[in-house]
């Protein structure tokens, strides 16, 4: 029987830092670590939400992810 071991888990926010000349967007990102496995979509809307006013560019999207090893 496999056994699934989570390692880590965190959320990657993206942020719209302007344009380049060629028009592509650049993207700055920002991570917070050691979130809560399987924490619900609107919780961590939430915490973005409450940290939105203090990043230095406007938000762009929010990544989530999950890292675990699977081993029989």
């Amino acid at each position: 029987m496999a056994i699934e071991n989570p390692l880590r888990s965190g959320i990657s926010l993206k942020l719209n830092a302007g344009s380049r000349d060629n028009g592509t967007m650049i993207i700055k990102g920002v991570s917070l670590g050691a979130m809560m496995r399987g924490a619900e979509p609107a919780k961590i809307m939430d915490v973005v939400g409450a940290l939105a006013p203090i990043l230095e560019f406007p938000l762009y999207r929010v990544e989530r992810s999950e890292i675990s090893t699977v081993e029989n």
